[in-house]
């Protein structure tokens, strides 16, 4: 079946498609009973869609963060155009890639250029004066750079589209260097952590035959992927300060800020209260702006 891109949907269309659900709750009619508001992505925008039928049957059968097959109608409700789902399911590329199913065309790409945001990351790593960090910082952004460049920096909240982990990263340099001329600081501490603390989501997001969070981060966590990744390469450098190695470690460890945010430990050092700080606000400005267009 030929999907049809939320970008080309207007009211009264019946339609088959695959989108990715971002967001999935369970709600009550005014009579009571249950439905399900869903928010569903595409490469081209995103939706609302509503199950009104069936609702106990069809929430089974797929989760917040999964691909999902729809059949439907859309409908104007106020300014908007939403669809009302008949039926849904799982997508997943060995079932569905015959119907047209391609996992890429469930997500955006960023505007900016892959390749241009690679040269300006490369380049303020190549200002770390630290050579135990610029090696550590540089071999590890080396061997996973295919990935970088492609993956987002999340499924369904900030910079959740294709070449969204680089966009930010580059993003979060900016603010940094600033941060750093500001506050007395280890700079080159702080510069490693932003490149660093997220290389986990490379292991943890699935973009093969599916996309979405993959068992293992649920179970580990993506701050303890990258630290142990980071570790790994660590400990390939002769001579890497003990000092900046726990500094490092904990920055990638407390980034997400707060424990009831899933954040193994909190900031303790300046430098991990800034990567916090700088990363949460300009994960809100991403999401912001996203949902403003």
């Amino acid at each position: 079946m030929k999907s049809i891109l939320i970008s080309n949907m207007v009211a009264d269309m019946k339609l088959q498609g695959f989108y990715l659900c971002l967001e999935k709750k369970s709600l009550k009619k005014k009579d009571g009973s249950t439905y399900l508001n869903l928010l569903l992505q595409d490469k081209s925008g995103l939706i609302r869609a509503r199950i009104w039928d069936n609702v106990e049957k069809l929430s089974k059968k797929f989760n917040n963060g999964d691909p999902i097959a729809v059949k439907g109608v859309t409908y104007q409700y106020g300014e908007n155009v939403l669809i009302k789902i008949d039926n849904i399911s799982r997508a997943n590329e060995k079932k569905h890639k015959k119907y047209g199913f391609e996992a890429s065309d469930l997500i955006p790409t960023s505007k900016k250029n892959p390749n241009e945001l690679w040269k300006e990351l490369t380049k303020e790593v190549n200002l770390i004066s630290k050579d135990h960090l610029k090696k550590v910082t540089k071999n590890i952004l080396k061997d996973h750079k295919e990935k970088f460049k492609v993956y987002p920096a999340s499924i369904s909240y900030h910079y959740n589209y294709q070449n969204g982990l680089i966009e930010q990263t580059v993003s979060l340099l900016k603010i940094a260097k600033q941060v750093g001329l500001h506050y007395d600081i280890d700079i080159d501490l702080l510069i490693s952590g932003v490149c660093l603390h997220q290389i986990g989501k490379l292991y943890s997001i699935n973009l093969g035959s599916s996309i979405s969070k993959s068992n293992h981060k649920s179970l580990v966590g993506n701050a303890i992927l990258s630290r142990d990744i980071v570790n790994k390469y660590i400990s390939e450098v002769k001579n890497f300060p003990e000092d900046d190695k726990l500094s490092l470690e904990h920055l990638i460890l407390s980034y997400q800020g707060r424990k009831e945010w899933q954040s193994p430990v909190e900031p303790q050092t300046l430098e991990a209260i800034l990567l916090h700080s700088i990363n949460f606000l300009d994960s809100k400005i991403n999401f912001m702006r996203r949902n403003e267009s």
